[in-house]
């Protein structure tokens, strides 16, 4: 298959200060979807922004579950643990920006994220500069293109019970089960960090749809 280097990005942020949320987490990978090769890739927290602010929670979550409020000090943990081992450090927006360039100019790769529009205005905000790649598109919105006409995805999600729960169920097309679709079962759930989220989850997705020529821009 031909060459498509694509950059692939996932953010976490913070809470909203002024109706703005600015990005605390930001994480990226640049790959060749035709080798299966990762070419470069970046995880940093945003000096700034998770050193000033809590990381987004939502207050309607019960106080078990992942996103709630009561978990945003042991997800603050856990980043802190990063930091401590090495997998973290914590950098700048410039920084970040100085790498999307290098890549952006050595590789011309398409962007893309799993919801470019809930990313994309998060990473404006904070200084992280994504319009030097010339082609971008959402993921999630080519994956929703191809797996609601795939009857094999839809008995899958069904057999499973990934369905929404709207008054006609469709399947789920969240990148925890799109990702284990396509990886099989004994995948874990998304970490919900941004450069384990984008590398292990989202690349995996971007590449299988590459594979069934169902991502935008042709070949690359």
């Amino acid at each position: 298959m031909k060459d498509r280097f694509e950059i692939i990005l996932d953010t976490e942020t913070t809470v909203e200060v002024d109706k703005t949320q600015y990005v605390a987490d930001f994480g990226a990978v640049v790959a060749n979807l035709a080798t299966g090769e990762i070419i470069d890739e970046i995880g940093v927290l945003i000096s700034g922004q998770f050193d000033r602010l809590d990381l987004w929670s939502d207050v309607r979550a019960p106080a078990g579950e992942f996103w709630s409020v009561q978990n945003e000090r042991a997800r603050r943990k856990q980043y802190l643990k990063r930091i401590e081992n090495g997998s973290r450090s914590i950098a700048s927006a410039s920084l970040v920006n100085i790498w999307l360039a290098k890549n952006a100019g050595k590789y011309n790769p398409i962007a893309t994220a799993y919801n470019k529009q809930y990313d994309w205005p998060k990473c404006d905000n904070t200084g992280i500069n994504l319009s030097v790649f010339g082609r971008s598109y959402c993921l999630l919105k080519a994956a929703r293109a191809e797996l609601t006409k795939d009857a094999d995805y839809v008995a899958w999600c069904q057999e499973r019970g990934f369905m929404t729960k709207h008054p006609k169920p469709r399947p789920q097309m969240n990148a925890d089960c799109v990702a284990r679709y396509f990886l099989g079962d004994s995948l874990p759930p998304e970490p919900h960090t941004a450069l384990e989220d984008a590398r292990d989850y989202e690349l995996a997705i971007a590449t299988a749809l590459y594979q069934r020529g169902a991502l935008p821009f042709g070949e690359g």
